[in-house]
């Protein structure tokens, strides 16, 4: 999503990872409050615990081809 707004390529990586954090924290803030049924918060928070350890994968994968890249002039 933020690609498409024109976000720089670092800021893209860590504005995805954040926003995929707020999704599975909304979701089981809605699940819970909004629609007051604790059995639907079970998928969010499944969502949610997997998604720490796969962003976790990918920022490490990411990381790895960041410092792999060759070093780009920021300057104009």
């Amino acid at each position: 999503m933020p690609r498409a707004f024109g976000v720089v390529e670092d800021q893209a990586v860590a504005s995805s990872m954040e926003i995929g954090v707020h999704n599975g924290t909304l979701a089981i803030y809605v699940a819970e409050n909004v629609l007051d049924s604790t059995e639907i918060t079970v998928p969010a928070a499944v969502y949610s615990i997997l998604m720490f350890f796969l962003a976790a994968a990918w920022g490490s994968v990411i990381s790895r081809r960041v410092r792999q890249a060759p070093l780009r002039s920021t300057a104009t």
